[in-house]
């Protein structure tokens, strides 16, 4: 949450991403992407925010459902960002799931 964070350092993180090369066409290059066949032996694993209020908690179900073997992970207390709001918990959820 960008309250919990001092502000200079949300403004530099949002112009940081701003000003990024590859930050448009990555956006781009998702639009049109449903990744239901193209990942049909790739473990995925969605981590959401529990308090996330840029997407929506039915987007992290619906993309548990129509990506194949999907499993949805909760992340109690954070928001859209939650690297920033529990680093602990994000890492250990990148780490369980290339285990």
């Amino acid at each position: 949450r960008p309250t919990r964070r001092p502000a200079a350092a949300v403004v530099a993180e949002t112009l940081a991403l701003r000003d990024c090369t590859g930050f448009e066409p990555t956006l781009a290059a998702g639009r049109d992407a449903l990744f239901v066949h193209d990942v049909p032996d790739v473990p995925v694993t969605v981590a959401w925010g529990s308090r996330d209020r840029l997407l929506l908690r039915r987007q992290g179900v619906r993309a548990k459902r129509v990506i194949p073997g999907a499993r949805l992970i909760r992340l109690p207390g954070c928001g859209h960002v939650p690297m920033n709001d529990d680093p602990a918990l994000v890492a250990r959820v990148i780490l369980d799931a290339t285990r």
